[in-house]
């Protein structure tokens, strides 16, 4: 597999992770709503909150990588990948 497939089978795997995320970010908001207004369990609504955050952090770097990946060869290299998905 030659730099070209790669960064095109990279892309095609992160927007295929991207889809999902999505989906469970809304739904988790949705839960969110469901439990503010059905409950008073601070606590769940806390851990919700949290794995919301995070879902939500791993569609950032997923994005931040989609935009690693259009950079020409000459821009990535000039990138540090640690740092962008940091």
């Amino acid at each position: 597999m030659d730099e070209r497939e790669l960064v095109k089978s990279l892309e095609v795997f992160a927007h295929k992770i991207k889809n999902p995320l999505h989906s469970t970010i809304i739904n988790l908001d949705v839960l969110k709503v469901k439990l503010q207004k059905q409950s008073n369990d601070k606590q769940t609504l806390k851990h919700l909150e949290i794995a919301a955050s995070e879902v939500k952090r791993l569609k950032e770097i997923v994005a931040r990588y989609l935009d690693y990946l259009k950079l020409s060869d000459k821009e990535r290299a000039k990138v540090d990948l640690r740092k962008l998905l940091g």
